[in-house]
């Protein structure tokens, strides 16, 4: 006995035609691709809807004695979504910022909804038209004193899980008075609020 393949074929090939076509009208191959940023820029098939700030303060020690090793701390965690430290720098002049912290967030997506809890909002300003808005604030508590940390930068929905978010942890004051150096051996407590829960459903 042996296999037609010519015979198997024109049955296989359609068969799999009509299920990526399937995937592609459903929209799981752009969310296995893209991620929550497909399902955020889906306006016609999503709709942005009850984000809201998350209560709480949110903290990680990190040792700027040895800045490669906080990188993966956890800032917040609830088994769904994650904050944690991507990077941690020194430019070694003031003018740059001196130190600074970069924060990765992943979230959870699925075919009908997706949730990220971040620093930042991700709003839909209208079909088309997005915009991001820096909700999160962070203090340094650093040798006893509490240090209000600037924005330094945001991102959008550049991962298919999430996005990233920084701050400067001194404020420009802070080494102009001495208080900070740009070689500091001790642990800063950082400390976050407002961050904010994005929530995106299925129309």
């Amino acid at each position: 006995m042996s296999f037609n393949f010519k015979k198997l074929s024109l049955i296989i090939i359609p068969f799999i035609a009509i299920i990526v076509l399937f995937l592609w009208v459903t929209g799981f191959i752009g969310i296995w691709t893209e991620g929550i940023s497909y399902i955020a820029n889906n306006t016609k098939e999503f709709t942005e809807s009850g984000g809201h700030i998350l209560e709480g303060k949110y903290s990680v020690s990190i040792d700027l004695s040895d800045l490669e090793s906080n990188i993966g701390k956890e800032l917040y965690n609830d088994g769904t979504h994650r904050i944690y430290v991507s990077w941690v720098d020194n430019t070694g002049n003031v003018s740059t910022g001196g130190y600074r912290i970069g924060f990765r967030s992943s979230g959870y997506y699925s075919i009908n909804t997706a949730t990220l809890i971040s620093g930042i909002h991700h709003a839909t300003v209208d079909e088309g038209s997005f915009t991001m808005n820096m909700s999160a604030s962070m203090t340094a508590k650093y040798n006893g004193k509490v240090y209000k940390s600037s924005i330094f930068g945001t991102g959008g929905l550049n991962y298919k899980d999430g996005d990233v978010f920084s701050f400067y942890l001194f404020p420009v004051e802070a080494y102009d008075k001495k208080e900070v150096s740009l070689n500091e051996t001790g642990v800063a407590e950082l400390t976050v609020t407002d961050l904010y829960k994005n929530i995106w459903n299925k129309k």
